[in-house]
């Protein structure tokens, strides 16, 4: 088949419900080029886009006492969030993060569908609110764009594709080097960049490996990542309802389609909602996993509307309920129990992350025999690990509960252990008993003090021997 004829077959194919509208019927990819569109939506959508990019590329230089505001110090296993202070052994609270997020996702697509996806999603926000935007700028409206990738590759076709490329290769190093000053703080960063790749080659191949995976995603890959690689369109028709607000078409008001002659709905077939798609969809065939809610064909409907003189909204946001029968209904069970469940994680977290204290300590196995013999003595080794989870110096007090085994001694090297800020140390410590007192293993405390607060921890260990 020839080139003509290709092009020819994919301009007549539809989007339906059985297949991609990506993928042609050979197999290869149908490269989409929404058209541009202005309205209500866009204008929302844009200022939401700007605020998160913002929002995105400042929080690395914000600091609180010194320090990023957020920033997830992996070699020092410690993480600085909102000016509270995180290290490894507080890790079981982003199992509270993690489920809070999945819960308030199920919460917005429940009431709101893939709103998230359009609207928060930083695969749109960047997609939609940057590449493209770059993308008509140096390549024009989607039938120039169509036309020149069609045609042979004369000076203008090159060096718009050159350009374009290079600010997309430049747009996914400022993304990659955002994302990495999360986890290594910015100045230093900027420092490193002005060094040998050599003295910090792991942070460098890391930061090439983002640029290509960026480039890579927002320059071929496209849509494709919410299509085939991201799970959420999926799992949206179990999460949705009939009550659950949706873009859609009004097929009530809309159907039988004409060209505009003659009686008929509203909708006059123009196929504008389909080309101003992201991912290529007719929205008049229902939901679909495809739909990432991005409310393009809601404004280009609505566009058309306004030329012919119909009432918008044929395409809008709205509940399968009320496409269907005109009545809306928003609280329902599932809203009060995702609310629930919200209300409960978020007091279990801030009941857990309030009563952190300021520091960790427990037994940590020594290596070899848990006892030796002494002449008439049993002798027992054990390793008290202590860290500080504050960012200030602090002096810890070490000493041990046995009021019911008098003979039981001890040898403690240490007693009085500084350790600075986010340090830790390990201490040895011995116990010692008589024999003959000896009958079966037993419990007791070593009891560590925060010499400048007083708080106490208890380090529950077992006396062991033959």
């Amino acid at each position: 088949m020839g080139t003509k004829a290709k092009t020819a077959s994919r301009q007549k194919r539809r989007p339906d419900l059985e297949t991609f509208y990506t993928v042609n019927e050979d197999g290869s990819r149908n490269f989409l080029q929404p058209a541009d569109v202005k309205g209500f939506w866009q204008v929302r959508r844009n200022l939401v886009n700007l605020a998160l990019v913002l929002i995105y590329l400042v929080l690395p230089w914000i600091q609180i006492d010194g320090r990023p505001l957020i920033h997830f110090d992996l070699p020092g296993r410690t993480a600085f969030l909102l000016g509270m202070t995180f290290t490894n052994q507080d890790f079981y609270l982003a199992y509270y993060l993690i489920a809070g997020f999945g819960i308030f996702l199920f919460i917005l697509t429940s009431v709101l569908g893939r709103i998230w996806c359009g609207f928060l999603c930083p695969q749109t926000v960047f997609m939609e609110g940057i590449f493209r935007r770059i993308e008509r700028w140096l390549e024009g409206p989607r039938l120039t764009r169509l036309r020149r990738n069609l045609g042979p590759p004369t000076f203008d076709k090159v060096w718009r594709k050159t350009v374009k490329h290079a600010f997309f290769l430049l747009l996914a190093g400022v993304i990659a080097h955002t994302f990495l000053s999360y986890f290594l703080p910015v100045r230093e960063l900027l420092e490193s960049l002005r060094q040998n790749p050599r003295e910090h080659m792991s942070a460098f191949l890391w930061t090439w490996f983002w640029v290509g995976i960026m480039y890579f995603n927002y320059a071929w890959f496209r849509e494709q990542t919410c299509l085939i690689v991201c799970p959420y369109g999926r799992l949206q028709s179990t999460l949705i309802d009939f009550d659950t607000v949706i873009i859609g078409y009004d097929e009530t008001r809309g159907e039988p389609r004409h060209k505009g002659a003659g009686e008929g709905g509203d909708c006059v077939d123009c196929f504008r909602c389909v080309e101003v798609c992201p991912t290529g969809i007719d929205i008049r065939n229902g939901l679909q996993l495809e739909c990432i809610g991005c409310t393009n064909c809601i404004d280009a409907c609505d566009a058309i509307m306004d030329r012919i003189g119909k009432p918008r909204g044929l395409v809008r946001y709205d509940s399968q309920r009320s496409f269907t029968t005109g009545e809306r209904r928003f609280w329902r069970p599932r809203v009060f129990l995702y609310a629930a469940l919200v209300v409960v994680g978020f007091a279990l977290f801030t009941w857990k992350a309030s009563s952190r204290q300021s520091f960790h300590a427990n037994s940590v196995r020594p290596a070899g025999m848990p006892f030796v013999f002494d002449q008439e003595q049993i002798r027992n080794l054990y390793t008290l690990h202590i860290q500080n989870k504050t960012v200030e110096p602090q002096v810890y007090l070490i000493g041990h509960d046995m009021a019911d085994k008098p003979q039981l001694e001890f040898i403690m090297p240490q007693t009085r252990v500084p350790l600075e800020g986010l340090a830790d140390a390990e201490v040895p410590m011995f116990a010692i008993l008589p024999r003959g007192a000896y009958t079966t293993p037993f419990p007791f405390n070593f009891v560590v003090t925060d010499s400048t607060s007083g708080v106490q921890r208890e380090v529950e260990v077992r006396f062991r021997g033959p």
